[in-house]
């Protein structure tokens, strides 16, 4: 009888056992393929965002340039009120205008309200060009350098930001730029000797720019600024060189070679300003630079991260093994107890 019921012991315990072992099986199945679905759904959501990204990101920063025959001013943008027409100035840096000021041919055509056009077709645009927007003549964009590429590229102005006319300093201009984001404003120095634009024409730097102001002769000369900046020659060539970067060598090189090309100039290397800023700032350099690079590189590897590559295997291992390991086990030891038991009690 008593073998009967010591067996009967057993089959539940090795019933239960079997059960734990798969419910507990079935979870961690279960906690496995929540983790495999989250990656999917993780990867599946990376993938759309990154193909809605490109698939956005193409079609703003193309804005269509190159194709067509037409470049496109966006007058909205610009806040000019009561005019007719929006025209176009085309200029070449070397051979000088091809749309002249004022001419007809520079009326460009609504397209839709707001949306203005030219058709550059029957122009040979390359190298070095650049063009101005108006308003009747009247109101105007800064310049804005333009290639062949710039065919159906569209011109926008942020009317916050008005910048000085390079040949009349008593005007302003509003900048503009092309919604591709190529090319830019090109640098110039106005009438009075100030730094206009952001971009160097092909083939010319900032020495280059420099040397023609106190070489020439003209009214974007050193000469005609000093007439209207209320500055002396001597502060004018060092506040231009310093706008452009230039240091007191290279300035002191220019001017003698200007010189030596027949321009007079009054600048004295001995009174520049330059020169002394020039030997402040090579002292301090070789202090700063040695603390600097030390102190930019201390914390850039501590920083770095892998807790998202580990946190999806966590939720796995959650300790589950070890309780059915224990459960199992216990089981082992009360069935091995039963059959002791059963033994001892044949012996009687």
């Amino acid at each position: 009888m008593f073998k009967k019921i010591a067996g009967i012991a057993l089959a539940a315990m090795l019933i239960g056992s079997t059960a734990v072992v798969a419910a507990s099986a079935a979870e961690t199945d279960e906690v496995v393929a929540a983790a495999d679905d989250s990656a999917v759904a993780a990867a599946d959501d990376s993938a759309v965002a990154a193909a809605d990204d490109s698939a956005v990101g193409a079609e703003e920063g193309s804005a269509s340039a190159g194709e067509g025959s037409k470049i496109y001013f966006d007058a909205n943008s610009s806040g000019w009120k009561n005019f007719k027409t929006i025209t176009f100035y085309l200029y070449s840096k070397a051979d000088g205008e091809i749309i002249g000021w004022g001419s007809k041919k520079g009326n460009m055509k609504e397209e839709t309200n707001g949306l203005w056009s030219f058709d550059v077709s029957s122009y040979s645009i390359g190298s070095n060009y650049g063009c101005i927007f108006t308003a009747d003549w009247g109101m105007q964009t800064c310049d804005l350098i333009l290639g062949a590429d710039s065919v159906g590229d569209t011109a926008v102005c942020d009317p916050n930001t008005q910048v000085e006319n390079d040949v009349d300093s008593n005007k302003k201009s509003t900048l503009v730029k092309w919604k591709s984001g190529k090319y830019g404003n090109p640098k110039k120095i106005t009438s009075i000797g100030n730094i206009i634009g952001d971009t160097f024409w092909d083939g010319e730097d900032a020495v280059s720019m420099f040397y023609n102001f106190i070489s020439t002769d003209d009214a974007k000369s050193i000469k005609n600024a000093i007439k209207y900046n209320g500055k002396s020659e001597q502060q004018t060539v060092d506040d231009t060189a310093t706008t452009l970067g230039l240091s007191f060598d290279q300035v002191k090189e220019q001017v003698a070679k200007a010189k030596a090309a027949g321009a007079k100039l009054d600048w004295d290397e001995s009174k520049s300003s330059l020169k002394s800023s020039d030997s402040s700032s090579s002292s301090s350099s070789s202090g700063s630079s040695s603390g600097s690079s030390s102190g930019s590189s201390s914390g850039s590897s501590s920083g770095s991260s892998t807790s998202g590559s580990s946190s999806s295997t966590s939720t796995v291992t959650s300790g589950e093994g070890d309780t059915v390991y224990f459960i199992i086990g216990g089981v082992m030891l009360a069935a091995i107890g039963v059959f002791f038991l059963a033994r001892k009690r044949r012996e009687f």
